[in-house]
């Protein structure tokens, strides 16, 4: 914040491009009140996001892209969320997903005390505890930083953990393999959807088996079987709505909510008990984030456990039935959705000390 603050000085144009992603509600609002200032003392302004009640609260003129095109401008004071979602991908858009009343089931993941490692050696997860049940969706909050991406990746088996223990279904899977926890049950949609999600320059059909190229019906012995894989791929495209020239289109021509609904689909297409969903609709344009959103619903409504990490509090009060807030490698609150309070939970995400247990 404080260099936005010193931007004020000699700057006549300011670029900020989704800004907000990282920030907690009330950093949020002190952005805003910044920007506001440099508006009023005659500095410009472009604001480049995909929230639209941030868009429409800070903006006083909105510009619409949509596939690399001007789809045309508006009036903040004159158009709504729903006009400008319609005006974004071209269609009417639900906000809110219709929820199923659940009655969580057994315990499919169970962490306990768990403490991992950082890249620089420092303690990123420092004894977190926590459950998820079948038919729940448990969401991480948190600000970028404070250990989600180490939990995920010692839930995954992408990291080693050195304290702790952790369960899936009753079964201990410390420190086991990626393979083998894939194998067990756990499915996993990565941060870093380019980076750990596919490889950009295979073909979508060969990135629709990459965890599961080698068992059958895709491998006998040896040897793919290409026809397999291709009626695999297939049924991914067309039940996940993947648009796509062909299945020989190289995986990173596609845009990211199709390349997103590849990795969703190719993750719970086979059998497992548990997905975990790493921010899975960020930078997503709102079209995209309603169908995975829905989707990630669906898997609670089969009775599949969810654990749902992201920046994003309105995904995590929109998707889930328990919200934990991590700060400081720690997970320092957890609430249910019916009683959360946003202002709460960014209080809790700022360092606040909070009640609930894990």
């Amino acid at each position: 914040m404080e260099i936005v603050k010193a931007l004020l000085q000699g700057v006549d144009l300011l670029i900020l491009d989704e800004p907000t992603s990282v920030l907690t509600p009330s950093e949020v609002e002190e952005l805003f009140f910044v920007v506001r200032r440099m508006s009023a003392e005659g500095h410009s302004v472009i604001f480049i996001s995909h929230k639209l009640e941030e868009v429409l609260s800070i903006c006083t003129r909105l510009a619409v892209m949509r596939r690399g095109r001007m789809e045309g401008g508006a009036d903040p004071a004159q158009v709504d969320r729903r006009e400008l979602a319609r005006m974004m991908v071209g269609r009417e858009v639900l906000f809110s997903l219709e929820r199923k009343a659940m009655e969580p089931g057994g315990v499919v993941l169970d962490v306990k005390g768990l403490s991992v490692r950082g890249d620089r050696g420092n303690e990123a997860v420092r004894g977190v505890s926590l459950q998820v049940r079948r038919g729940e969706i448990l969401g991480i909050a948190g600000v970028s930083g404070n250990g989600q991406r180490e939990l995920v990746e010692a839930v995954t088996g992408l990291r080693k953990s050195h304290a702790g223990k952790t369960f899936l279904c009753g079964k201990d899977i410390t420190n086991a393999s990626a393979r083998l926890i894939g194998d067990l049950g756990i499915s996993h949609v990565p941060e870093e959807r380019i980076k750990f999600g596919i490889v950009p320059n295979l073909f979508l059909y060969e990135n629709s088996v990459l965890k599961q190229h080698r068992n059958r019906p895709f491998s006998r012995r040896l040897f793919l079987d290409y026809d397999a894989i291709r009626d695999h791929a297939r049924g991914i495209v067309e039940h996940y709505r993947v648009s796509t020239p062909s299945l020989n289109e190289p995986l990173k021509n596609l845009s990211g909510g199709n390349i997103q609904k590849l990795i969703l689909g190719r993750e719970i297409s086979g059998e497992h008990s548990l997905l975990v969903a790493a921010h899975p609709t960020y930078g997503l344009d709102v079209g995209a984030t309603e169908y995975i959103r829905g989707l990630l619903l669906e898997l609670r409504e089969k009775g599949k456990g969810v654990l749902l990490i992201s920046e994003d509090l309105e995904e995590i009060f929109e998707l889930s039935d328990r919200i934990a807030v991590m700060f400081g490698g720690r997970v320092v609150g957890v609430v249910d959705r019916d009683r959360a309070v946003v202002e709460e939970v960014g209080l809790w995400m700022a360092g606040a000390p909070a009640g609930g247990a894990p």
